[in-house]
């Protein structure tokens, strides 16, 4: 319990109030001094990503994509500033793949850039004050006017590429998927060794893929427009 209250400038006695209430509600467990998170969070995490139905839909394509491409397709959603998956579809259960939940700034990822993108630049502001740009490779972008330029490319092409900027030896594509009244559901990405991944290839079938899931969406709202006309 200190060592939390250095870390976060509390009083012993602010965190031992939050710890309780914490423990009291299941979401820590308490083994001998220390505390640790419950399984609790874990199944509070898989209904927020399943709380929208759509969600579902992509996970499907998803898995599809991967299994046609033999590589790995993971979407993510936009919270508080960065990228977090919510699905990551793997088609080699030898390869560890990344793990739901993880999160990823905006300005190196490639589902971060295809949403930066898509954003006003107000939002893209907001972004960047908050995180900065953190450099985690050498090809990581490290200033406003490179990220705006990188941006105003993702546009004109329709799709963002992440080359090795977050991970080394790891390149990835990245589309948005948009909810039928064009805002941001998501973004669609897949991710491998650059010496793998063929731009076209992965670019044609992705937009394929993307277009199917937003026609699906686009369904799905008409027929729940309907029951609630009926």
């Amino acid at each position: 319990m200190s060592d939390l209250a250095r870390e976060l400038d509390l009083a012993n006695s602010t965190v031992h109030a939050h710890l309780t209430t914490l423990l009291n509600n299941e979401f820590v467990v308490k083994e001998g001094n220390e505390y640790h998170l419950g399984i609790k969070l874990f199944h509070l995490g898989e209904q927020a990503r399943h709380r929208k139905p759509e969600y579902e839909i992509v996970r499907r394509h998803a898995h599809e994509l991967s299994h046609e491409l033999n590589e790995e397709v993971a979407f993510a959603i936009t919270e508080h500033g960065r990228s977090v998956i919510i699905f990551d579809e793997n088609n080699d259960p030898a390869k560890e793949g990344f793990q739901v939940g993880r999160y990823f700034y905006m300005h190196n990822s490639a589902s971060g850039k295809a949403m930066l993108a898509e954003f006003p630049s107000e939002r893209v502001d907001e972004v960047v004050e908050r995180w900065g740009l953190p450099r985690e490779t050498d090809e990581t972008i490290q200033t406003r006017p490179e990220l705006d330029a990188e941006l105003e490319r993702t546009r004109e092409r329709g799709y963002s590429i992440n080359r090795q900027e977050a991970l080394e030896g790891l390149m990835a594509i990245g589309m948005v998927v948009t909810n039928p009244d064009g805002s941001v559901l998501g973004s669609l990405d897949v991710s491998g060794p650059p010496y793998r991944l063929s731009e076209d290839e992965i670019v044609t079938q992705l937009r394929r893929t993307v277009e199917d899931i937003e026609a699906e969406i686009a369904a799905q709202y008409e027929r729940e427009d309907a029951d609630r006309g009926r």
